[in-house]
């Protein structure tokens, strides 16, 4: 594992958390998507792992002047971060789909479930 070099950090790990949510299915669960990315700085994607996940962009706390007050008694789940897998910027991130508002939601689920059309009866049918 490399080691972080302070000088060198911008802080984007720390300015994110994501978590894993389950492969979405179906139309209730794109639903649910649509609801997530309905809110402000929030984004869900599919990344290179095609592991899904949301993403709510909001600082940590303990983040000043681009540096860890805390840094000592940091979580582990900061100690345990690779900076060979740093995201140096949100340009890095590899998404092979990705919500970022509701539209997008609805133009996925449209293309993906298109509505059928209705078919014209004829008369002798309609008899």
């Amino acid at each position: 594992m490399a080691i972080c070099r302070a000088d060198k950090c911008n802080a984007f790990c720390c300015r994110y958390i994501s978590v894993h949510i389950d492969t979405p299915r179906s139309k209730v669960d794109f639903d649910e998507i649509r609801w997530f990315v309905s809110h402000e700085n929030v984004v869900v994607y599919k990344d290179e792992e095609n592991d899904w996940l949301v993403e709510f962009v909001t600082p940590c706390k303990f983040l000043k002047n681009n540096k860890c007050e805390i840094y000592e008694a940091r979580p582990d789940v900061c100690r345990e971060y690779d900076p060979d897998g740093c995201a140096d910027s949100e340009k890095n991130i590899e998404m092979k789909i990705a919500f970022k508002k509701p539209t997008d939601v609805e133009k996925f689920v449209a293309k993906r479930w298109p509505k059928k059309k209705k078919k014209k009866r004829s008369l002798s049918e309609k008899k």
